[in-house]
């Protein structure tokens, strides 16, 4: 795994609300997270649990379904993914990118376009998570070539610095540009793809504007994408992907902390 980051990606990411990197993953660990997502995702849909599959502040529709197939949290699956998803560098790297002193994981979820799958509408992601956060952070790790033809991401550079945490966009909605009604200013942008071989990563700000194509293919699009958030968030009371036992105990201006469920992926404290 690519662990380095200079100065100037660092600066970077910070500048644009994104950073991809092409090298992230060599061929054999490349070849492990297919393997471990596959399996993984023939599991929870052949055996569906509530958690996996349904975000309680988003409904589901058949116009959704035609996006992509998701599988939340699947570190929870197998000994495999929980060994992929719950590694300190990834943690680290999320770290050193957002400015954060601890990390943990909010959750995680394959992301699969199948042939023909409509492209994700413009959204940001922090605006529905359950806490808000300048510094929160996904992981996208392409396990396919991620290309124009089968629905690479799409990215509004420096939108983060000007979205706020009460709207978010709708990856339901049936318009893919629905989300500049609210942001009227953002069309102004010029919208750049992001294209990385199978292997490729990109990380992205919760508060940045993105989106994905269609899936113009024969064959399937598969990324997997990890969201972080920083330690001792605070709910705001959306339960959003929440486990039910942690939102139901949590009161606005609580901090989340929750070692099972949200484990510590990495905290600068126990750096020596």
């Amino acid at each position: 795994m690519n662990t380095g980051l200079s100065a100037e990606q660092v600066g970077a990411y910070r500048e644009d609300g994104y950073l991809a990197l092409a090298d992230f993953l060599d061929g054999a660990e490349l070849g492990r997270w297919r393997a471990a997502v596959d399996e993984g995702v023939a599991q929870q849909l052949g055996n569906p649990q509530p958690e996996s599959s349904v975000f309680d502040n988003q409904g589901r529709d058949d116009d959704y379904a035609r996006v992509f197939v998701q599988c939340v949290n699947m570190w929870k699956v197998s000994v495999a993914m929980r060994e992929l998803v719950l590694d300190a560098r990834l943690g680290k790297l999320a770290a050193d990118l957002a400015g954060m002193d601890g990390v943990r994981l909010y959750h995680d979820h394959a992301l699969i376009k199948e042939p023909w799958a409509n492209p994700t509408t413009w959204h940001t992601d922090n605006p529905v998570d359950p806490f808000f956060s300048h510094r929160s952070i996904m992981l996208w790790i392409a396990l396919d070539d991620a290309t124009l033809q089968n629905g690479c991401l799409y990215v509004l550079p420096g939108s983060h610095r000007s979205s706020r945490f009460d709207t978010g966009g709708d990856t339901s909605s049936a318009r893919i540009d629905a989300l500049f009604d609210t942001y009227p200013e953002w069309r102004a942008i010029d919208p750049v793809p992001v294209e990385v071989p199978a292997g490729g990563a990109v990380f992205l700000s919760g508060m940045v504007a993105h989106a994905a194509g269609p899936n113009m293919t024969r064959g399937r699009r598969r990324a997997f994408s990890i969201l972080f958030m920083p330690d001792a968030a605070v709910f705001n009371g959306h339960k959003s992907a929440l486990p039910a036992v942690v939102a139901s105990r949590l009161q606005p201006g609580d901090p989340i902390v929750d070692d099972e469920h949200l484990p510590l992926l990495y905290s600068r404290r126990y750096e020596r």
